[in-house]
Order: C-alpha cells, then structure tokens, then sequence
C-alpha cells in the first residue's frame, strides 16, 4: 500500500446506458471528453488520488450498466 495514501474509498456509478456515466468517469479522472464514446460493456474501473485536507485518500471508481433484471433478494439503496 502506498505509504503516503491515508485511505482509498470506493464509489459505484450505476445507470441507464448512454446517460454518460463513461464520459464522467474520464472527465473527472483525465480531464477529457470523447463525443464518440462506445458504450461499456460490463465495468469500467479507474483510479484518483485526491488531497483531502492536506491528506491524500485514492479515489476507486467503478461505472456498470444498470442491471435490468435485479436479484430478488438485493437491496436498492437511494439517497435523495
């Protein structure tokens, strides 16, 4: 583990496809945008280390399609 990186969290983007979750992910962690972008499919993953109050935490995003026929026994979180 890097020595210097004081936490990692995690975020998961979920959604319909083509609502530009892909795009967010790359404008954020390279600051660039594609007009072209192919669809995902499956997972899209990258990494940000970000300075949070003089400590630096690494950022884990992962980007997947919504899934359209959950589990039974899943739990839908939504915060609002």
């Amino acid at each position: 583990m890097d020595e210097d990186v004081l936490t990692t969290l995690k975020l998961l983007i979920i959604g319909e496809s083509g609502v530009g979750k892909s795009s967010l992910l790359l404008r954020f962690t390279e600051d660039t945008f594609d007009p072209e972008q192919s669809a995902t499919i499956g997972v899209d993953f990258k990494v940000k280390t970000l300075a949070i109050e003089g400590n630096k935490a690494k950022l884990a995003i992962w980007v997947s399609l919504r899934d359209l026929h959950p589990h039974p026994h899943s739990q839908t979180l939504q915060y609002s």
